[in-house]
Formats: structure tokens, C-alpha cells, sequence
């Protein structure tokens, strides 16, 4: 029996990722080439012969961020079932490569950066030294109006 592994992919390339903005909550879809990055991606990762062997599979969680979901169509595992996300009348394509269950949840998706939703890290630091407070650190002070490092599962 092989060692289990994780993998984690993070979601591709969208307009906020491409200048730095934080997002969260805000469903953006991903650029073209960002579309065109994930597929070469799932070309070069996975498959029997590469590091992510779908028939090993034994369990795979997506965020429930529609760029989270949109990667991983892009990454074309060939899922025996229908996506939790889509009709089930659709169909995934006869390509059946993994017998793995697709579970939307919550834990994992991305941070809610509440205020700071959309601004780049640049933006928040001149907006915390014009209010008199330190700089910022994520960890540390969280996001007013989102979440804090108290609030993960």
C-alpha cells in the first residue's frame, strides 16, 4: 500500500490575483490565460504516469468559490460523477478516471478579508499608517469586518 498524499491546488489566474488585490468573498472568474494555465497544468500533473494518478483518489474537497470550482474542471481528473456544482444531468465526459467522491466545504475556502476585500496589501498599509496603527500582519490583526485567525476551524 503507497503513502497517502495531499495535494492542494489553489485556484488560477484571476484579475485581482494578476494586481495583487485580496479576494475572498468576491466570486471572480478566472482571466483566459488563466483558464489556459490550469489546463496546461492538469496536462503536466496529472494522468497514470504523473503525480496525480486520478485512479488514486481517494477523496477530493473544492472550494465552494466558483474560481476554485472552475479549476478544477479545468483540471479534467474525468470524475465518474456528476460535479456538486453542476446540473446532474450533466455529464463529465466518457474519459472515467477516478472513482473519487467531489465534496464542496466550507473550511476550506478562501479567507474573508471583510474591509480589505479588493484592496492590494500596499493599499491597506498606507490606510493603517494614516490611522495611527501598526503595519499589517494577517496573522496578527486579522481583517476588520472579515476574519481573524480566531475564526479558522
Amino acid at each position: 500500500m503507497s503513502t497517502p498524499r495531499v495535494f492542494i491546488i489553489r485556484h488560477g489566474e484571476t484579475e485581482w490575483s494578476l494586481n495583487g488585490r485580496h479576494t475572498g468573498t468576491t466570486e471572480l472568474p478566472l482571466t483566459a490565460n488563466g483558464e489556459k494555465r490550469i489546463r496546461a497544468t492538469g496536462q503536466a500533473l496529472v494522468g497514470d504516469d504523473r503525480l496525480i494518478v486520478p485512479s488514486q483518489l481517494a477523496h477530493i474537497y473544492v472550494s465552494p468559490r466558483k474560481r476554485a470550482q472552475r479549476t478544477f474542471e479545468l483540471l479534467n481528473l474525468g470524475c465518474r460523477d456528476s460535479l456538486p456544482w453542476q446540473d446532474s444531468q450533466q455529464v463529465q465526459g466518457l474519459d472515467i478516471r477516478t472513482e473519487a467522491k467531489v465534496q464542496v466545504d466550507d473550511d476550506i475556502r478562501e479567507w474573508d478579508y471583510g474591509d480589505y476585500e479588493g484592496l492590494t496589501s500596499a493599499t491597506i498599509r498606507e490606510q493603517r499608517t494614516t490611522n495611527g496603527e501598526e503595519p499589517w500582519d494577517i496573522w496578527r490583526d486579522g481583517c476588520p469586518g472579515g476574519e481573524y485567525v480566531v475564526h479558522m476551524p
